[in-house]
């Protein structure tokens, strides 16, 4: 009796011990094991990457059944069922299966929390690194064209037609560098040249509004670019590039040849559990057009701790500087490429210094907090021929985040943002300090087997110095159902919010002539807008996405004439505002291993309440398609948007449809990768967008990168 006892009391003893998942993931046609895939135990906070031989490990489990989820870009997602004892180890092996194309894995920015892209309302986008690094960007802005919903106009960055044109003031599109904000402290627009390109992992576009979880600027949608973190062995990559401008001879103005050219050098190294990645870099650039010379130093430092952690403690520090020539409309339209000889010489300088930190205390299986500290300042001092336009500012922000699993398949997200910026300018009405306050919650749980729900609100409050104070409250509503293994149907509602920026309340100035007024009545701008859509894969070598979604805007932010006030504008709440349509992708392998398409096609129907009249800047058509064949060696890429039907300030300048075609080549060459590129290789002469802005002009372009 005691002997059994005694056994009882072990065997309970042993079940309260945690448990351990132990495993190796490996690929399907080779039995190599995968590095760096992802390992998400359903249900709960906890997650593992895969080490460089494919091993990962879960501890301290309780006993019961587990789903694991293994996700990578370059596979097909896994899914097993293990079955967990107290004090014991669990041991699986988990094949992976190329599929005929890269379909997105996973993503951290549509709930603030690691998920696969199909278990979200949100409609989600992801662009991988390597896709980055294949299409040989210099910059992102280069690559994001070619990601579904994403549209530029005139170089800015627009969701779904959501923008229109702005000239780099007040995005309504939120940009985010490894989850922290870094959008400019006056203009709140993007910086694409302040933005990592060599260590980037993904790039996530999370479509619609999105204020619900990030607030301001979130009206469009969100962009989180996430970077690698530094691989198992030291890797220096070092990537030059050279390239020439072709210069139609009907447009000739200079008989200098115009080149760009840029070198960047980056090394990643681990010591001990500390993982480090130091980047350089300096590009310059002549333009294909007058006065549109660059020139750009950039460096970059990423620390990671405990580096092979799934949840490491992160800090990054970002400094850019940028000298750029101005080029605001054409001289004329027979000499496109010239600007009035009284702008020749103009030109800015910028400095960005961006500082970002994660911590991560508690992470258990029931529980994940995440600390975000971040500093952004930038400078920038105009040297036009009409001002000498200065402005500084610095923003201290931070964002606190929980969630909490309550029971499986249930997550609770609660958290809280704050920042401080302060603002020096000469052409402001006043120096403002804007402080922007929120707190958010967000509850998702899965209702059924094959159905999950997610409601969210957030708070948010923003007060300029001698302006008008804001208040917004954004709920949404989403729901996700699965019928089937392959196949996600999704809808949602949501609100989205954009406070005004601080150049469009406060600018008193003179720009190429035309006045600008400050107004401190200005209020923010907001939009509700539904989506229903679906993903699905079909076969092995087909994957669709399609949306179908609505916005209605409120108070737009817009340059408005100020009546009885000729060549002077004001930044006003001027317009009621619907835009509605069809975001589509497709994804086809046609050849396995040798030919695929993508294509990705954005319909829009827009239309200002108060004229009835489309809204300016936006295409009705767009489409980006690119074939790759023979894994990558060559590869055609098709941008096409139609004629843009309303402009602000040339209505009558003759319009067209915009179609560009770039042929892209790439070989390895002595252990390096070298790639070609000719853009607009039918030499297409096309105004982008903004009235009286040519093109880009046929370009040639070598890049050389070897990794040791």
């Amino acid at each position: 009796m005691l002997a059994g006892a005694g056994l009882a009391t072990g065997a309970g003893a042993l079940a309260a011990q945690g448990g351990t998942i132990r495993g190796v993931v490996v690929e399907a046609a080779t039995g190599v094991g995968v590095s760096g895939a992802t390992i998400l135990l359903a249900g709960t906070a906890l997650e593992a990457l895969t080490g460089p031989d494919g091993r990962f490990e879960l501890d301290d489990l309780a006993a019961g059944a587990y789903r694991l989820r293994v996700l990578d870009p370059a596979y097909r997602e896994a899914d097993v069922q293990v079955e967990v004892h107290g004090g014991r180890t669990a041991e699986v092996t988990i094949t992976l299966v190329r599929p005929a194309f890269e379909i997105p894995a996973l993503v951290v920015t549509a709930n603030r929390n690691t998920s696969r892209p199909g278990d979200q309302p949100a409609s989600v986008a992801v662009m991988s690194g390597d896709e980055i690094r294949d299409r040989n960007a210099v910059s992102l802005d280069e690559a994001l064209p070619f990601a579904q919903g994403v549209l530029f106009n005139a170089g800015q960055i627009d969701i779904r037609g959501a923008t229109g044109l702005a000239r780099g003031v007040g995005s309504r599109v939120l940009m985010l560098l490894d989850g922290h904000r870094v959008l400019s402290g006056v203009g709140a627009s993007v910086e694409f040249g302040a933005l990592p390109i060599l260590d980037i992992d993904r790039v996530e576009i999370v479509k619609g509004p999105h204020s619900t979880l990030y607030g301001t600027n979130a009206l469009g949608g969100v962009v989180n670019v996430i970077t690698r973190r530094p691989p198992s062995e030291p890797e220096t990559v070092v990537r030059g590039y050279f390239g020439l401008f072709d210069t139609p001879s009907k447009f000739r103005f200079t008989d200098e040849s115009l080149s760009m050219r840029g070198i960047d050098v980056q090394h990643s190294r681990r010591v001990g559990k500390l993982g480090m990645t130091l980047f350089g870099g300096r590009e310059a650039s002549d333009g294909f057009r007058e006065n549109g010379r660059s020139e750009r130093w950039r460096l970059r430092a990423k620390t990671v701790f405990p580096v092979a952690s799934p949840n490491p403690w992160e800090l990054f520090v970002d400094w850019t500087r940028e000298d750029a020539d101005e080029f605001f409309t054409w001289r004329s339209e027979d000499r496109a490429l010239e600007v009035d000889p009284v702008e020749l010489g103009d030109w800015s300088r910028e400095d960005h210094l961006a500082v970002g930190a994660t911590a991560r205390p508690i992470v258990t299986p029931g529980v994940r907090l995440e600390i975000r500290p971040h500093i952004y300042g930038s400078r920038v001092q105009n040297h036009f021929h009409d001002n000498e336009d200065f402005h500084r500012s610095t923003r201290f922000g931070t964002d606190v985040q929980l969630s909490t699993y309550p029971w499986r398949d249930h997550v609770l997200t609660v958290g809280g943002e704050a920042a401080y910026t302060r603002v020096t300018s000469n052409f402001l009405s006043a120096d403002p300090d804007v402080t922007d306050i929120a707190v958010y919650a967000q509850d998702e749980v899965r209702l059924s087997e094959r159905v999950r729900g997610s409601v969210g609100v957030r708070l948010d409050a923003h007060h300029a110095s001698s302006a008008e104070s804001d208040i917004a409250v954004d709920p949404k509503f989403g729901v996700v159902f699965e019928p089937r293994d392959g196949l996600g149907l999704r809808a949602s509602v949501s609100r989205g919010y954009r406070a005004p920026s601080v150049s469009e309340q406060f600018t008193s100035t003179t720009v190429f002539g035309f006045r600008v007024l400050p107004n401190l009545d200005l209020s923010g701008e907001s939009a509700w807008a539904a989506e229903v859509g679906a993903t699905a894969g079909l076969g092995e070598r087909v994957w669709v996405d399609a949306g179908l979604f609505w916005s209605g805007y409120s108070d737009l932010i817009e340059p408005a004439p100020v009546q009885g006030q000729p060549f002077t504008f004001q930044f006003q709440n001027v317009s009621q505002a619907t835009v509605r349509g069809v975001d589509a992708g497709l994804r086809v392998g046609l050849v396995p291993q040798l030919l695929r398409l993508e294509a990705n096609y954005v319909l829009l129907d827009t239309e200002d309440a108060d004229t009835d009249d489309p809204l300016p800047y936006r295409s009705r058509h767009n489409l980006s398609t690119t074939l790759t064949a023979l894994q990558g060696i060559a590869a055609i890429d098709v941008r096409y948007r139609s004629r843009v039907d309303e402009v602000l300030a040339f209505p009558l300048d003759a319009r067209s449809s915009v179609a560009v075609v770039d042929l892209r080549l790439a070989t390895r060459l002595l252990g390096a990768l070298v790639q070609a590129k000719v853009g607009n290789l039918f030499q297409n002469s096309y105004v982008d967008v903004q009235e009286r802005s040519p093109g880009a002009t046929r370009s040639f372009r070598l890049t050389v990168t070897p990794r040791f």
